[in-house]
This record gives C-alpha cells, sequence and structure tokens, in this order.
C-alpha cells in the first residue's frame, strides 16, 4: 500500500474517489480536525462532529490507521442508515494523516428495521467492550493507548496541565492466597469503582478518568486542573474512602493501598508521558519503601 504522497498527488489520488462514496476527507487524528487537502490547513469541522458525537468515537479506525501507519475498517449507524467506513493512513509532505472514506451501504444490507436496531446496539456494545476493562468497569490499557495517549500533543500544544495518580494495592497477592480469587477481583471492582465516581468525564482538556493499568495498577487521570487541586481530591477521597471489602456476611476484611501523584506542572513545557509516569511510579514505590521501613522498625 502507498503511503508517500505529495499535496498535489493527494487531491488527485482522494478525488476520483468522491465519485463513488458518501464522504471522502482528510483527517488529522490527533487534533481530529478535519484537513482541507487544497488549502493544506485545518478546517473547522471536528471528525467525529459527522456521526453526532461530541467526543471521539470510542473505535477509532483513523486513530489505529495513523498508529500502525496501515488501515482500519468499521461499520457505523447514523439515523437508520448503514456505513461502510474506510481509513488509510497518508504522509503527505513528510505529515502524518488519515484518508477516511464512508459508503452507505443500506441499501446493500438484507435486514429489517428490528434487525438495523439489534446491528446498531451490537457495534455499540462492542465498541464500549473494547476499551473497558471487564473486571472492573473502568477503561482498558488500550483506552489509554489508543484514545488517552495520542490527544496528548493537544494537551502540549494548549498548555493543558495532565495529572497522574498511580495506585497500587499493598500486600494484594496476601490478599488472594488468604481469601481467594474472588476476594481478590471484589476488592479491585471495589477500588476501581469508588474512584470512577469522582473521575468520570470525558470533556475535551478537562477529561477525568479511571484505567485498569494492569493487575492491581489502577491509574487515576485528571486534565485542565493544576497539581494542588489533583493532590488535595486525591488525599480528601482517599481519606474519605472506606476501606473494608465485604465479600459476604461472612467474610470481610480491610485493605489499604499506596499511591504515587505526578503533574506536568513538574516536569515543564518538555514533558512527556513517559517521565510523567516513571515520576508518579517512583512516588509510590518511595511510599512503599518508607512504609515497609516504618513497619520493620516497630517490629524490632
Amino acid at each position: 500500500m502507498r503511503t508517500d504522497f505529495t499535496q498535489e498527488e493527494a487531491r488527485q489520488f482522494l478525488e476520483p474517489l468522491a465519485e463513488d462514496n458518501d464522504v471522502v476527507r482528510l483527517v488529522n487524528p490527533m487534533t481530529r480536525r478535519v484537513e482541507d487537502v487544497q488549502a493544506g490547513e485545518s478546517a473547522c469541522a471536528v471528525c467525529h462532529q459527522l456521526w453526532g458525537r461530541c467526543q471521539r468515537c470510542e473505535n477509532c479506525t483513523s486513530l489505529r490507521a495513523l498508529r500502525t501507519k496501515g488501515q482500519a475498517y468499521k461499520m457505523e449507524i447514523l439515523n437508520g442508515r448503514t456505513y461502510w467506513v474506510y481509513s488509510r493512513f497518508m504522509n503527505i509532505d513528510g505529515r502524518g494523516f488519515v484518508a477516511e472514506i464512508a459508503k452507505d451501504v443500506t441499501h446493500h444490507f438484507i435486514m429489517d428495521s428490528d434487525q438495523q436496531d439489534e446491528i446498531g446496539h451490537l457495534i455499540t456494545s462492542y465498541n464500549q467492550m473494547l476499551i473497558t476493562d471487564s473486571l472492573t468497569g473502568v477503561y482498558n490499557r488500550r483506552f489509554l493507548d489508543e484514545h488517552f495517549l495520542p490527544s496528548l500533543q493537544c494537551c502540549h500544544d494548549e498548555n493543558i496541565t495532565v495529572n497522574l495518580a498511580f495506585l497500587d494495592m499493598d500486600d494484594f497477592k496476601l490478599v488472594n492466597d488468604r481469601y481467594g480469587h474472588n476476594a481478590g477481583d471484589r476488592l479491585l471492582r471495589d477500588v476501581a469503582g469508588f474512584w470512577q465516581l469522582h473521575f468520570h468525564s470525558r470533556e475535551k482538556g478537562k477529561e477525568r478518568f479511571v484505567v485498569r493499568f494492569g493487575g492491581d495498577e489502577i491509574m487515576i487521570i485528571a486534565c485542565g486542573i493544576t497539581q494542588a487541586r489533583f493532590e488535595d481530591e486525591i488525599r480528601r477521597h482517599y481519606a474519605e474512602m472506606r476501606r473494608t471489602c465485604y465479600c459476604s456476611d461472612a467474610l470481610h476484611f480491610t485493605f489499604d493501598f499506596t499511591f504515587g501523584l505526578a503533574s506536568t506542572e513538574t516536569l515543564g513545557p518538555g514533558w512527556t508521558w513517559e517521565q510523567l509516569i516513571e515520576l508518579a511510579d517512583h512516588r509510590m514505590y518511595a511510599v512503599k519503601s518508607a512504609r515497609k521501613g516504618g513497619q520493620e522498625k516497630s517490629g524490632q
């Protein structure tokens, strides 16, 4: 598949496609903007407005095509119409874009209205399932890697503060060994669910969400607020949180977790995601080590 084009070559490539398709456009998935290939600049439209959404599509094929420098496909149902969407990467004069081609295939699908509604629900459910952790119900690594991280350039450009809390359960292996893995699962659901109550917004520039990063590690991200406010919120909610897990009437146990906080305010204008997560991780383990040292001294 050809990927390198000049601006004029891109225009010549896309023009004929418009004759056989309903939507042919060039987008920048990082900024979510539709590009004017002739003018070589961003138009006013935001890409997901086409589908009647106020935020990025859950299953964004353009982000996938940009990340893989390849192709991606999906089906969308909008206002009773069924569209087949094809995204392909294009490197235009050294800049990465994605060509989105959408075709109304409603009359080519043999199905009644009830079946169409059912397929629409299936697509919505599937898209949500792709970015959601099945155990805890919060976002998963796929959401982090394919939806949030690509938007970090906008945070750089617009000077939006990104705050991160990295949580790690204390002695989680002992919980599983002593009470069983069902108890461990219940504990993770309780903790993730609590934080999701307080950090759950997809508003652009003010995103607040929880991610199960892996195992017993949970990540809380908040954009567009100061480091001081974020730290205050985390510590206040931590103090308010009930730290007893009730697995059943007969089984309940206390638990705790350690968190490390980091903010791009600390890192300065040249920050990277890798630096941010490394700082939060380092601070989290520093707190764990200090706790462990204190316990050893008190036990002597």
